[in-house]
């Protein structure tokens, strides 16, 4: 069937993605992450999510269970929301300040592209792939924020261990209390607004509407599936 060809293209593009990640730190050890980035924890998030659903996929296929547990749906929207905040983030707001900075090869390096691009974008994939079993309440948009919060009270607490984030700077690589720049509360403060700096509070409010938005748009895009489905059923 139809659902069982998508099964089976996706498990593979999982499996990718698995191989892809840890070669990252193999062939491309300068510009690989460090575990304290978004980008690293939202990327080993999504791959563990992913191996969790390929068990459950080979069960279905296999017919040893007849439907996904309800929780794996909830998880897969916070990751896949996740990821894609790594990917637009990095995209639009860090990929110009790194170029800028002079500094191309970490945006064009093995490591960036398998973390920013490729599994991201199979994440999403996978997210549309996925046969819609019900309709899905928007009221599960903000469960998507519990990731980001959880990041961002781990960037808070870091540097009370004297651990540092690797940081960019006029070309030159940094040692700072904050993994990216607009969680600079130092240096842009926190309500800061005078057309140089913008304060941390406003990053994260637009952060959190966005990742809302990113949820909700996901979630739609499930419940029209499901709307399909339901239409060619009848």
């Amino acid at each position: 069937t139809m659902n069982k060809t998508k099964t089976i293209i996706i498990l593979a593009l999982r499996i990718l993605c698995i191989i892809l990640f840890p070669l990252s730190y193999i062939v491309d050890k300068e510009y690989s992450g460090n575990l304290t980035f978004f980008t690293v924890q939202s990327n080993i998030f999504v791959l563990l999510v992913m191996l969790t659903q390929s068990i459950f996929d080979v069960l279905l296929l296999s017919g040893k269970i007849t439907k996904m547990p309800k929780f794996l749906k909830r998880i897969k929207l916070v990751s896949t929301t996740s990821i894609s905040i790594t990917f637009i983030v990095f995209g639009i707001i860090l990929t110009p300040v790194l170029i800028k900075e002079g500094l191309p090869e970490i945006v064009s390096s093995y490591s960036s592209i398998v973390m920013h691009q490729i599994i991201p974008l199979v994440a999403i994939a996978d997210w549309i792939l996925d046969a819609p079993d019900k309709k899905i309440s928007f009221g599960y948009a903000p469960l998507a924020l519990t990731f980001p919060l959880y990041y961002y009270i781990f960037t808070l607490i870091v540097p009370l261990f004297n651990i540092k984030f690797k940081s960019y700077e006029n070309g030159q690589t940094i040692m700072s209390n904050f993994p990216y720049f607009f969680l600079d509360y130092e240096k842009n403060g926190w309500v800061r607004f005078d057309g140089e700096y913008m304060g941390v509070v406003y990053w994260l409010i637009i952060i959190i509407l966005f990742e809302i938005l990113v949820s909700a748009f996901f979630i739609l895009i499930k419940n029209l599936q499901y709307k399909k489905s339901k239409k060619q059923s009848i």
